[in-house]
């Protein structure tokens, strides 16, 4: 229960900017102890992300619909999301994971195992996924990641041993 919600100014009480962050911790203690979430409870482990993570996969072991929009949200929380409650890919997630180097790197190996065209733009962006993702994904070439490969000596040089097979 919110008990801010029984008083007529609950932004004058001792503790209410800490609310947010507080309350999910006693709900996810509540809920380790045995004891199962009200639907408000559900609602607030719905609208955090990491609690809607932790309560897919540890709790209920499954999908969390109610969870999915925010957790679809963060590129970490989407991709740990497909590859540990989903086993396999997440389309309301893609869009965040696209948008994250590494992320879109790991759901490629991880999740799709093999191409993730979406993630390409961001994979390109940088040296380290951009020659991750051409060794193990493409097994060869990968020109829209080229430049930022060259920008690193090490990954230029690992890029090209990779070209040159």
């Amino acid at each position: 229960m919110n008990l801010y919600t029984l008083h007529d100014k609950p932004k004058s009480l001792q503790g209410y900017a800490k609310r947010d962050n507080v309350v999910p911790e006693l709900i996810k203690k509540q809920i380790e102890s045995g004891e199962p979430a009200n639907v408000q409870q559900l609602k607030s482990i719905a609208s955090n992300h990491k609690l809607a993570l932790w309560y897919a996969k540890d709790i209920i072991k499954g999908r969390f619909p109610g969870g999915e929009p925010v957790i679809a949200s963060y590129p970490y929380y989407a991709y740990l999301y497909a590859e540990y409650v989903i086993n396999g890919r997440f389309p309301g997630g893609e869009k965040a994971i696209a948008s994250d180097p590494q992320y879109a790197l790991w759901y490629a190996r991880d999740v799709i195992k093999g191409r993730f065209t979406e993630g390409e733009p961001a994979i390109a962006s940088d040296p380290h996924p951009a020659y991750w993702y051409a060794k193990t994904i493409i097994k060869g070439r990968f020109p829209e990641g080229e430049k930022a490969i060259a920008s690193n000596p090490y990954y230029n040089k690992q890029y090209r041993k990779l070209l040159n097979k």
